[in-house]
């Protein structure tokens, strides 16, 4: 019975050796030496940095947020109702629309409550 997870033990050995194998090369072969302050911030091609970052508005957070879980639904959906053909055309169609629908479900929500808040 324990042949039948080798392949499990081997994924899941291999899915935690890759990330700490690239860690630990990145930590040993890393930039360590403090040099100049403003050339090793992140993200600021060697200007000073002035201000906070948190103050920048993120306007596209929430399409983003709601974008990407119904991504995922919609082509696990659609690839499961097309895989199922003996369900029938109406109830593929609707596990095709329904995250079509929830999404623009979101949209209203979302312009409902930034409109109220503004």
């Amino acid at each position: 019975m324990f042949y039948t997870y080798i392949a499990l033990i081997f994924f899941i050995a291999f899915a935690l050796f890759i990330p700490a194998a690239f860690l630990l090369t990145a930590k040993l072969l890393g930039h360590r030496e403090p040099g100049n302050k403003a050339k090793n911030a992140p993200y600021e091609s060697g200007e000073l940095p002035i201000g906070s970052s948190r103050d920048i508005d993120n306007e596209y957070l929430p399409y983003f947020t709601a974008f990407l879980p119904f991504e995922i639904v919609a082509v696990v959906l659609l690839v499961w109702s097309v895989a199922s053909p003996s369900l029938g055309y109406t109830t593929n169609l609707l596990y095709i629309m329904l995250p079509i629908f929830s999404l623009i479900f979101v949209f209203i929500s979302y312009k409902l409550i930034r409109g109220r808040n503004a």
